[in-house]
């Protein structure tokens, strides 16, 4: 009985597949499906900067860059890091860093975000720009675009994401130019 109803078994199996893959491209994420599965690379999160500044430099390395802050704070975060937090807050930017003591001078980069075009990527992508250009400059690796609705606006991101769920992102207006650069280590 059961050789059987083994091939109707195995032969659901793969129906069930199939019209689960046919239903994977046929919905908006189409494109997503394609990108992810084709031959481009991951994010080296390390290889890339904003305004000059890697993820992982220091406190000396961010006010050498982008000069004296218009604040500097640090508190300790024990729900998500179980580290203290610096925050670096400049005109239209924000730099994020972590360290294990209460002192800001120790604290390594964790998460870069701007708005402002005075802080292009290292290959020379900033706010401003058409995502085109992002999408060109980084299209060895492998990347994610999402349609959402924040606010009643609609907000557009290019995601090139690590499997920490950190990376860099790029926020788009309906008009395609990027509104906003995120760049990060990690997320949790």
């Amino acid at each position: 009985m059961l050789k059987s109803i083994l091939p109707s078994i195995f032969l659901g199996i793969l129906l069930t597949t199939s019209l689960s893959s046919v239903h994977a491209n046929s919905n908006r994420n189409y494109n997503n499906f394609i990108v992810n599965n084709s031959n481009r690379t991951a994010i080296d999160v390390s290889k890339i900067s904003i305004g000059g500044i890697k993820l992982g430099a220091g406190d000396k390395d961010v006010t050498k860059l982008f000069g004296k802050p218009k604040s500097r704070t640090i508190k300790y975060d024990d729900i998500c890091y179980s580290s203290y937090v610096t925050t670096w807050k400049y005109n239209q930017a924000e730099i994020v860093g972590l360290s294990t003591s209460n002192n800001p001078n120790q604290s390594k980069v964790h998460r870069i975000m701007v708005s402002s075009p005075s802080y292009p990527t290292e290959m020379g992508v900033k706010v401003g720009d058409k995502i085109d250009k992002a999408r060109k400059a980084y299209s060895n690796l492998v990347s994610r675009y999402e349609r959402a609705e924040n606010r009643g606006q609609k907000l557009d991101t290019l995601g090139y994401l690590n499997d920490a769920f950190g990376g860099l992102v790029f926020e788009v207006n309906k008009q395609g130019i990027i509104q906003k650069i995120h760049l990060s280590k990690a997320s949790c």
